[in-house]
């Protein structure tokens, strides 16, 4: 179940909602319409943001941040009949740090397990998994003041006497374990966000984590994974999600992604973002004379190799993870150069670590979320996937059935 704080209660009838990202590079956004099967993507809009407007997640210019989300909303439902200002915000591993929490408890008794009993057991999943996540953000900015708030709960396996069991209340046993899934976030960094939406003139239904709602999908058909492993390369860092038995157990954040690319090729060509992004869609689509794509390839080379030492020193660090599932989903926006996926292929940077088996690369593509049908025909790229994924969120609060 995804437990999200931040829910206006809202009409059971209401269908239509927005999906929002808020990244360094762009302001998205797509208009959603439940017709009781799937999920129709009835309108879509995007803003490009200047240089640090955003970063690492962090809205650092509110009012051009304010105006472009302003602007792509209005892009977004300028065709729809009626005002829609209901909006689900995804958050990515910028500003979002997962981890699995899983509790073991000792009952007096075999009977009827109690509400208060199961009430305590997640207080205390809480609380643990709360002192985690502060203790590893405390490591990593070296702030101990940074206050949290969780984003997205989610039980990955509940047991009573060792079988698995759907909820707790009710089943009778001694020895109960639960595993929860639990993704934080910066207080400063949600207050931020809702004031944001607010000044657009939005609603905000929820605040997620969109790691969470891509794995959901992934359990589904067609792909039905269970054990694999996700590699996000996004706007201005790579995120990495750790899924064992449909559950994810750890997320870690890189803080190199595909803007650092782009700025490499900045740097040498002396163009401006705009005109690298131009060229390297045409890079990616394998579109330049030979001599052009001599040059990218050249001034991809060194980022990526920096790249792929701290995806390997990335996954060597993630603590209570013994070992890896051997199948890695690449997305995000950076993965749809070709080199990226390349380079992460090659095996000298998976011989250190723990795989179960030889690991198996594939990319996640929008024809991976079924039930979320593009009826303007206008999203042709996998860097809206995230955005695809949201309407699992959704289905979460408003009990939908997909």
């Amino acid at each position: 179940m995804l437990r999200l704080p931040f829910l206006e209660k809202a009409s059971s009838d209401e269908n239509r909602f927005l999906s929002i990202n808020i990244n360094a590079k762009d302001v998205r956004c797509l208009a959603f319409y439940f017709d009781g099967d799937v999920f129709k993507i009835v309108g879509s809009g995007k803003t490009n943001l200047p240089e640090n407007a955003v970063r690492n997640g962090v809205v650092l210019d509110k009012d051009i941040v304010t105006q472009a989300l302003k602007n792509t909303v209005e892009k977004a439902t300028e065709d729809l009949g009626g005002k829609l200002n209901r909006a689900i915000v995804g958050l990515d591993g910028g500003e979002t740090l997962g981890l699995a929490t899983t509790i073991r408890l000792k009952r007096p008794t075999n009977g009827p397990i109690q509400k208060e009993e199961v009430e305590e057991l997640y207080s205390k999943i809480t609380e643990a998994s709360y002192i985690q996540a502060h203790n590893k953000v405390m490591q990593i900015t070296g702030n101990p003041e940074t206050e949290l708030e969780i984003i997205t709960t989610s039980e990955i396996y509940l047991k009573v006497e060792g079988q698995s069991v759907e909820v707790l209340e009710g089943q009778r046993g001694e020895n109960v374990e639960a595993c929860v899934y639990n993704a934080f976030s910066p207080s400063y960094h949600i207050r931020s966000l809702q004031n944001l939406i607010k000044k657009a003139g939005l609603s905000l239904i929820a605040i997620g984590s969109q790691m969470y709602t891509l794995v959901e999908w992934l359990k589904l058909p067609p792909k039905e994974l269970s054990d694999f492993v996700v590699i996000s390369v996004a706007e201005d860092s790579t995120d990495v999600g750790v899924v064992f038995g449909g559950g994810i157990i750890s997320t870690k954040t890189l803080n190199i992604g595909y803007l650092h690319f782009i700025d490499s090729i900045k740097t040498t060509m002396g163009l401006s973002r705009n005109e690298v992004e131009n060229i390297l869609e045409t890079y990616n689509l394998g579109n330049l004379t030979t001599s052009e794509t001599s040059v990218v390839k050249n001034c991809l080379s060194e980022p990526i190799k920096i790249w792929v030492s701290g995806l390997k020193l990335l996954f060597e660090d993630f603590s209570g993870v013994k070992t890896f599932a051997p199948k890695i989903c690449l997305t995000g926006c950076g993965s749809q150069i070709p080199d990226i996926f390349e380079a992460v292929k090659k095996e000298e940077w998976t011989k250190t670590v723990p795989f179960k088996a030889h690991p198996e690369f594939s990319k996640i593509s929008l024809s991976d979320i079924q039930k979320v049908v593009d009826s303007t025909d206008k999203i042709k790229t996998d860097d809206w996937l995230y955005m695809y994924a949201a309407p699992i969120i959704y289905k979460e609060i408003y009990g939908s059935q997909i």
